[in-house]
């Protein structure tokens, strides 16, 4: 498909962005923090250090989970997106190692998966493409084509080794994500407490 072929796709208005205003990480981290931090503290987790996180020993050994804004930062019209990530460790640290770890979507069922996709569409469904005067547009062919593919709908169903991130473009979408997250925390926490010890 074109670079223009791609941008008829984007809606109505090529101008319009993510959303009004940008939203940087410790606003994104806070709001998720208010949506899944009382999970945790009902369930005798503290906050690890470092990034948005928490821990609990279980076992002898620690679980750990904690969220991450992607470093690409906030873009006017695709927005952000953040992952989640679950650990068992000797030390209560995010990313400690030696370790155990998975992505929290890896840990998810085939019907979570596709309510995944859902919310990620409805949340691209709501996203306009720059015009083409774009600087991103002007690098080169194949970086406009990565820059427009944020922009397409996820046509097929996620496979369960995908690397999924949350897309999000207001805070509404950060919530939604989070109360998601919060569902499926119990189950994915039990699941990684069964891990035997690896290292």
């Amino acid at each position: 498909m074109s670079q223009n072929s791609n941008l008829g796709h984007c809606g109505h208005n090529e101008h319009v962005g993510a959303g009004s205003e940008s939203m940087n990480a410790v606003e994104t981290y806070s709001l998720l923090k208010s949506e899944i931090g009382p999970w945790f503290k009902s369930q005798g987790f503290k906050r690890s250090k470092g990034l948005l996180g928490w821990y609990s020993p279980h076992g002898g050994i620690e679980t750990v989970v904690w969220c991450q804004v992607s470093r690409e930062g906030w873009d006017h019209h695709a927005g952000s997106k953040f992952t989640v990530e679950l650990q068992r460790s000797a030390e209560p640290l995010v990313g400690a190692s030696p370790a155990q770890r998975e992505r929290f979507v890896r840990l998810l069922t085939c019907d979570d998966l596709e309510e995944i996709r859902s919310i990620q569409n409805a949340v691209i469904d709501g996203l306009c493409c720059p015009g083409l005067g774009h600087p991103t547009l002007q690098i080169s062919a194949s970086v406009a084509e990565w820059y427009l593919k944020k922009f397409e709908k996820i046509r097929e169903p996620y496979s369960s080794g995908e690397d999924i991130w949350f897309r999000y473009a207001s805070p509404e979408h950060v919530t939604l994500w989070a109360r998601f997250i919060a569902r499926k925390l119990p189950k994915c926490v039990a699941l990684v407490e069964e891990w035997p010890r690896s290292w």
